[in-house]
């Protein structure tokens, strides 16, 4: 930029130049007066010396036309594009106030404010995501909060349609802790800034709008805490945080800082982008009803309908994700009977039960208890019920149609997985015949077949964990292993036909409607089964998103004196939990 001269005071266009506002690698700012208009506006001139890099240009032209189709009141608003004597400029909204990064100065900002900015800027990201832009520079230096404490998304210069190839990138940087954005933010180096970056694009992969979610929440834990996510005092420092640590969580650098925002946080800075929020919008439900939950606790008359509507599609958190679709680890064991060893990425999908019975307590009820027995094998790897819903989009169809055996075939081919399991119950006489079948999705091969058979409704449960059982021994379990992680179904999670329906919809209202929906039906399950630990850790999860710290914690200890009755996986979810949020003894 040392090639650009002053302009103030010069007229460009019909524009006259009033003063200079600030600069960055991508552009110098100035604000001016509208001749026309006369109204005060933005002008963004590209600098000489990156003018002439054709690429840089193009990726200067490219943001007044990416920005100009957007109308959001979260982004800076552009009214036009010109040139002038060789200048290449943007004409943008005039904005009063300060950077987001001044605003921070180094300090928590108050959690009421940090959500209202939250809020604002994921439905701006939301916005630009919808209409297939992607930032990739999301960081405190481009979001504007106005004297009005309104968010406003600055400089789409680095965005990029999500339908154009990825220019090619490489990065050279140096210091980082410190210094200012134009060292941070290089033309002709790996577009973004490092201490915002995803893993993908420090790594220079393919970006979609899931690496604007990370860099988001890197800009969220900064404001909540005041410090840097990933702090270092050289690049490579940096990025190999990125790449591999996770920041400390938000209780030790601020003690009293909310449980909720922390597990918002940490989903979206997973570093696997198919883990972390697959859209804006879901972050900013989670956001939306962390705000929501805080006004309701000091609000306490405020209906429970008007919660509902503002929480309409939070997941569960920890304990409700994890019993239901966070069951992929590990890999499935070589079978001797098999032609060739599955690899250990391979995953299976659940297909729901075909229940002709005529008895609803069976619909969903026996695919969750499949879900929670399969989950104690340390070799399956079964496909998140996330994914599943991805695939179902991909496929236009309802992310939440049930899973017909046909229909799990396809979304098992879709998903690259290897093998799908269907489950079916029927009555015969007076007894109930459960049948598990694990098929090969490309095939159509059976890999595995079961059935079990009982004489009453009360011990289909135990019949189906028995099947389960044979079905991970058919497929190439080893029988040691089997007998290791096999705690009983109606001990690793209840005995009550009825308290595990009732826990079904309670996860199926969490994902549908909103997470505080889920509530009443994991409460009705603990008052038909008082030992149902997951779901006291459900209960516990749903109070602390609310901020309800000590209803959260009763339930969390009650979850924690349960534990030696469940499998290994749910009493080491239950241990961490209660450690993180009652003890806070986190080592």
């Amino acid at each position: 930029m040392a090639n650009f001269q002053p302009l103030d005071g010069q007229t460009i266009s019909h524009y006259r130049i009033v003063e200079k506002l600030g600069g960055g690698g991508m552009g110098v700012i100035y604000k001016a007066e509208d001749a026309r208009l006369h109204r005060f506006v933005a002008l963004k001139f590209l600098p000489q010396e990156i003018a002439r890099d054709a690429q840089a240009l193009a990726r200067f032209q490219r943001e007044a036309q990416a920005v100009s189709a957007l109308n959001h009141p979260n982004i800076c608003t552009i009214y036009d594009i010109g040139e002038q004597d060789g200048k290449a400029f943007i004409v943008m909204e005039f904005l009063d106030g300060r950077m987001l990064k001044d605003c921070i100065g180094g300090k928590p900002l108050p959690l009421d404010q940090l959500l209202d900015l939250g809020i604002m800027i994921a439905d701006g990201l939301d916005g630009a995501h919808k209409k297939g832009i992607v930032h990739r520079d999301i960081k405190p230096a481009n979001i504007f909060v106005t004297e009005r404490r309104n968010a406003k998304i600055l400089d789409f210069g680095l965005a990029k349609l999500t339908s154009m190839p990825e220019a090619d990138a490489t990065l050279s940087m140096d210091a980082v802790e410190g210094a200012n954005d134009e060292q941070l933010t290089i033309p002709g180096t790996l577009i973004g800034t490092v201490a915002y970056m995803s893993p993908e694009q420090v790594r220079g992969e393919e970006l979609d709008v899931r690496t604007d979610l990370f860099s988001f929440s890197v800009v969220l834990y900064e404001m909540a805490t005041g410090r840097q996510a990933f702090p270092g005092l050289t690049s490579g420092v940096v990025i190999e945080a990125i790449l591999n640590r996770a920041p400390t969580v938000l209780q030790r650098v601020i003690p009293h800082a909310s449980p909720a925002l922390q597990q918002i946080i940490t989903r979206a800075l997973e570093k696997d982008p198919k883990l972390r929020y697959q859209k804006a919008a879901d972050i900013l439900t989670d956001l939306q009803g962390l705000k929501s939950g805080l006004e309701s606790s000091r609000t306490p008359r405020v209906g429970l309908a008007k919660r509902l509507s503002a929480l309409r599609s939070r997941r569960v958190a920890i304990a409700s994700t994890v019993v239901v679709a966070a069951l992929a680890v590990g890999i499935w064991l070589f079978h001797p009977r098999r032609a060739e060893a599955l690899r250990p990425t391979d995953t299976i999908v659940l297909a729901d039960f075909s229940n002709s019975t005529g008895d609803a307590v069976f619909d969903d009820t026996l695919k969750q208890a499949l879900a929670i027995d399969l989950a104690q094998s340390p070799f399956l790897n079964i496909l998140s019920e996330d994914k599943v819903r991805q695939t179902l989009r991909q496929m236009t169809r309802p992310p939440g149609e049930r899973l017909t055996q046909e229909l799990a075939r396809e979304v098992c081919q879709r998903a690259g997985s290897e093998a799908y399991v269907a489950g079916s119950i029927a009555a015969l006489g007076s007894q109930y015949v459960i049948g598990l079948e694990a098929l090969n999705c490309a095939s159509g091969d059976v890999l595995a077949r079961e059935q079990m058979t009982t004489a009453e409704k009360e011990g289909v449960l135990r019949a189906l964990g028995q099947a389960a059982a044979k079905l991970r021994n058919g497929v190439g379990e080893s029988l040691s292993s089997v007998r290791k992680f096999d705690v009983p179904l109606e001990q690793a999670t209840t005995n009550s036909l009825e308290a595990l329906k009732s826990y079904c919809l309670g996860q199926k209202a969490s994902h549908e409607t909103g997470f505080a929906a889920g509530l009443p039906y994991f409460q009705r399950a603990l008052q038909l089964d008082p030992n149902f630990a997951m779901s006291y850790l459900a209960v516990a999860s749903a109070y602390d998103f609310r901020s309800e710290s000590g209803r959260a914690s009763e339930y969390y200890t009650k979850a924690f004196q349960l534990r030696e009755a469940v499998s290994e996986r749910e009493r080491l979810i239950i241990a961490s939990n209660y450690y993180l949020n009652v003890t806070g003894d986190l080592d």
